[in-house]
C-alpha cells in the first residue's frame, strides 16, 4: 500500500506542480476542474444518490457553479467580494466541525441528511477549484508570488498530512475521534504540526524573509492551516462511514478517490485564503 501511494505522488505531485507554474490560467483552471469533478461524481455515491441522470446533473451544478468563477479573474481576485465568500465558507466548517462533536453516530445532524449532503458538496469542492486560482493569480508587490504562496499551501497540507501519517504509526496511541476515523491519533496530528513549523521557520524566514511579528504571524497561519486540514480529513471519513465504504473511489491507486487525496486540502484551503487576505490586503483590495 506505501509502495503504491509514494508511486502516485512521484506522478500526481510533479504533474500539479507543472500545471501550477507553467500553464496559462484557463488551463489550470480545467485542470483544477477535472479533479474536482471527479470529486464531486464520488461525492453523489456518498450522498446516497444512485440515478445517473441525479448524479450527473449534481455534477453538472457543482462544474457550471464553479466553472463560472473559474473564468472570472476579476471577480475572483476582488477581495471585497472574496472575504465575505471564504468567510460563509469557513464558518461552515466550523458548523461541520461542531456537528462532528456532537454526533458520534455518522447519520445524525443535519449535515448527515441527504439534503446536508448536498449542500455541503458545494461547500468542500468549490473552494478547493477556485481557491488555488485566487492565490495563483494575486498581483506582485511585496506578496510573495501568487504561484509560490499556492504552491506553499499544497505544501502544508502534504508535509502535516505525510507527518502524521508517520508519527502516528511510530507513536500514536490516543485516538484523535474514533467513531469517525479509528486510524487517526493526537500523536499524528502533532508529528504533522511539527513537520509543518520546520516548513513555516523555513520558508518564513529564510525564502519570503519574514522575521519579528510577521514571521510570527506566518508560523501561525501555518500551524492552523495544518490543524484545520485534519477537518477535511475527518469530515470525509466520517461521509465514507456513513456510506459504508473505505474510499470514494478507485481512480489513484493506493490513494483510493479524488476525495481522498483532497479532503484535507478542501477544509485548509479556505482557512489559508481568508487569514491570507485579512492580513496582506486590510484595505480590502489586491
Amino acid at each position: 500500500m506505501l509502495k503504491k501511494r509514494i508511486l502516485t505522488a512521484l506522478v500526481l505531485i510533479p504533474l500539479t506542480i507543472w500545471a501550477l507554474f507553467a500553464w496559462s490560467q484557463p488551463a489550470f483552471a480545467a485542470f483544477l476542474g477535472v479533479f474536482i469533478l471527479i470529486g464531486a461524481w464520488e461525492w453523489t455515491a456518498l450522498c446516497g444518490l444512485q440515478k445517473l441522470p441525479e448524479r450527473l446533473l449534481y455534477v453538472t451544478l457543482i462544474g457550471v457553479s464553479g466553472g463560472m468563477l473559474a473564468i472570472s479573474p476579476s471577480l475572483l481576485v476582488k477581495a471585497s467580494i472574496m472575504w465575505p465568500l471564504l468567510a460563509v465558507v469557513v464558518l461552515w466548517w466550523l458548523w461541520a466541525f461542531i456537528e462532528m462533536l456532537a454526533y458520534q453516530d455518522a447519520h445524525q445532524g443535519f449535515l448527515a441528511s441527504l439534503p446536508g449532503k448536498l449542500l455541503s458538496g458545494f461547500f468542500i469542492l468549490l473552494p478547493a477549484w477556485l481557491v488555488p486560482l485566487l492565490l495563483r493569480d494575486l498581483p506582485h508587490g511585496t506578496l510573495p508570488d501568487g504561484k509560490w504562496l499556492t504552491l506553499y499551501l499544497l505544501v502544508i497540507v502534504w508535509v502535516a498530512d505525510t507527518g502524521a501519517y508517520f508519527a502516528g504509526h511510530r507513536w500514536g496511541k490516543t485516538k484523535l475521534a474514533p467513531h469517525v476515523s479509528p486510524g487517526k491519533t493526537w500523536e499524528g496530528v502533532a508529528g504533522g504540526l511539527a513537520a509543518v513549523l520546520a516548513l513555516a521557520l523555513t520558508v518564513g524566514a529564510f525564502n519570503w524573509r519574514f522575521a519579528g511579528t510577521e514571521l510570527a504571524i506566518w508560523i501561525a497561519l501555518s500551524l492552523a492551516t495544518a490543524f484545520v486540514s485534519v477537518f477535511g480529513d475527518l469530515f470525509e471519513s466520517r461521509a465514507k462511514r456513513a456510506a459504508g465504504v473505505k474510499d470514494s473511489g478507485t481512480i489513484f491507486p493506493g490513494h483510493g478517490g479524488v476525495l481522498d487525496r483532497i479532503d484535507a486540502f478542501t477544509a485548509a484551503a479556505p482557512m489559508f485564503a481568508l487569514a491570507w487576505l485579512l492580513w496582506r490586503t486590510p484595505s480590502g483590495g489586491l
